[in-house]
């Protein structure tokens, strides 16, 4: 899921209460009315229609290893946004910020920059239609995160019928306070949530929460962040392949061209809406390729290697080197890899 989290129901009380007979105003206050799961979901998708504040720590899981980091939020309606992740020393690492005329990403570590235009809203009708198409949720449990009172709802892949993630919900302003990310085996992979959060009802943010310029000795980066299958086309000399076979729910998301050791790298990323699988071409460099060793029905030879995040497979085809990686069952990978001409 993407930027953005926001209906409240205040205005809603408000008139019924104005509009109520005495006699009925004096019973009484009834339980708060639980909403909708897909309700709840579709407000987060919208964004806030408040500004809001606040940190959040975030915690990958696996067997491999783990680790955690902590992550400043800023948001105001319609989509402005700034997050900026921590180090383990405290320092901000890297930077993304979006206004109104242009976004920014800044990487401290490379002292690389972007600058774009801003992108297209979300279509949040589109990205909610995606959600339903692939998963089921429960109904809504009254709870609490990051000390607000919140619903919690849980979504199950329709394919394996298995629990994806649970969600924390804010049900004033639709925010998620909270998520926690599981495996096809049930197993937790990832957590995240907001340690404090603060909303703006009234008072005004400041501008410069959204404004940035680039730190002395930084500069822009050659490669870009997201363009056209044609453009990737252009850039990189040779027409980019696309698997014929794909996951339950799974399409294209966006394509990205990247650059290692100098040269070209396309990377096109393929969502069911929460999950992804990222495949990367570039030239083939010569370096050596290690892991598990996974015949292909081509013949080629692919390696498998476990990440932190989940798996890589990686073979030859010339001229060609091509890297999936993705927390798919390593069948899956194997499958889109053959449907790859």
């Amino acid at each position: 899921m993407k930027r953005g989290n926001p209906l409240s129901s205040a205005v809603f009380l408000s008139f019924s209460i104005l509009w109520t007979p005495l006699f009925l105003q004096a019973r009484p206050p009834q339980k708060h009315i639980i909403p909708n799961s897909w309700e709840l979901i579709a407000r987060s998708l919208k964004g806030s229609p408040v500004p809001y504040q606040g940190k959040m720590e975030l915690t990958a899981l696996s067997h491999l290893s783990s680790g955690s980091f902590v992550t400043s939020i800023r948001f105001a309606p319609p989509h402005f946004y700034r997050r900026e992740v921590f180090a383990p020393n405290g320092k901000v690492k890297e930077i993304a910020v979006l206004n109104d005329k242009e976004e920014w990403i800044y990487r401290r570590d490379t002292k690389k920059y972007w600058k774009m235009p801003p992108p297209a809203p979300l279509d949040d009708k589109k990205e909610l239609e995606t959600l339903k198409a692939n998963y089921e949720v429960s109904s809504p449990k009254a709870s609490h995160a990051a000390g607000r009172r919140a619903f919690s709802v849980k979504l199950f892949s329709k394919e394996k019928h298995s629990l994806s993630r649970i969600f924390w919900l804010d049900p004033k302003y639709g925010v998620i306070l909270k998520t926690e990310v599981y495996d096809d085996s049930g197993r937790l992979k990832s957590k995240s949530a907001f340690e404090r959060i603060r909303f703006f009802v009234k008072k005004p943010v400041p501008k410069k929460w959204f404004a940035f310029k680039p730190p002395k000795k930084s500069h822009p980066a050659q490669e870009s962040l997201d363009i056209s299958l044609q453009s990737a086309q252009k850039k990189f000399g040779i027409a980019p392949l696309t698997p014929s076979w794909l996951p339950f729910g799974y399409a294209l998301d966006h394509i990205r061209t990247l650059n290692h050791q100098g040269r070209p790298v396309i990377q096109e990323e393929f969502s069911d809406g929460i999950n992804a699988v990222s495949l990367f071409e570039y030239k083939d460099i010569g370096s050596k390729i290690s892991g598990e060793k996974t015949p292909l029905k081509n013949g080629a030879t692919a390696y498998l290697t476990p990440t932190s995040e989940g798996k890589t497979l990686t073979w030859e085809k010339k001229p060609l080197r091509l890297v999936l990686v993705s927390s798919l069952a390593t069948e899956k990978l194997i499958r889109i890899a053959n449907s790859i001409p």
